[in-house]
């Protein structure tokens, strides 16, 4: 049985992974989108947000059905995002998607509000994901609360004008990744190439769109390899 994580210590799943394994969430709320991939058993779980559950037509009143399809599909975590300006709606919204999704991880931007929010639910022994990071000094706040993952926008921080990669290498300089305390869980990832630069400073967790999936598995010398396996296998059959 897991306890309350208090104050600066860190909520752990008694079924938590090794913290030196890489681990992938898909960020889709789009069931045709998910299910094939996380099949295939090498997925955590899935992340969602208000914008992806727009982009997949999905409400708030689909929140059940997502949950459902994705457990059953595999995932292990599912992580749904709190709303409400103040402190009494997002705990409010919090628990009223913990209540349809018994096990979900909740999102919570990095926000005074946010902060406070994290705090009642940390009272509950409810996982909490700290999104909506842009820089290092926020990650210090998600440690302080005792979040389970701290989710930086990547991309997004070069578009702002950041260097991302330093903002997140500072993170993981303060932050071991070695399952005492949050672990950086890095979204906003465009390409298979930001997953490789992002895994040489240290980040062992991403969520990535279904669209970089394809990216990773994708390897012209490898699909060649493959083609010529089979060709040569009708000669040693």
């Amino acid at each position: 049985m897991h306890h309350s994580a208090g104050p600066g210590r860190q909520w752990q799943s008694p079924t938590a992974a090794p913290a030196d394994d890489i681990r992938f969430f898909i960020d889709s709320a789009d069931q045709t989108a998910c299910e094939p991939w996380l099949r295939i058993g090498m997925f955590s779980g899935v992340t969602t947000n208000p914008q992806l559950m727009r982009e997949a037509s999905r409400h708030i009143s689909d929140i059940k059905e997502i949950y459902n399809w994705a457990r059953d599909a595999g995932a292990r975590e599912v992580c749904f995002q709190a709303w409400g300006s103040t402190v009494e709606d997002q705990y409010r919204s919090a628990m009223e998607i913990r209540e349809i999704a018994p096990s979900a991880t909740i999102k919570v931007p990095c926000t005074r509000v946010g902060a406070h929010t994290i705090s009642k639910l940390r009272d509950q022994d409810v996982p909490v994901l700290l999104t909506a990071v842009y820089s290092a000094k926020q990650a210090l706040i998600g440690s302080a609360l005792g979040v389970k993952y701290i989710a930086p926008y990547f991309n997004r921080m070069f578009r702002a004008g950041l260097d991302g990669t330093e903002e997140i290498t500072h993170m993981i300089r303060a932050i071991p990744q070695d399952g005492t305390g949050p672990m950086i869980m890095a979204a906003s990832i465009k390409s298979a190439k930001h997953l490789v630069t992002l895994t040489d400073i240290g980040v062992r967790v991403f969520t990535v769109s279904p669209d970089v999936l394809e990216d990773l598995f994708t390897d012209d010398l490898t699909a060649k390899a493959v083609d010529d396996f089979e060709r040569f296998m009708i000669d040693v059959r």
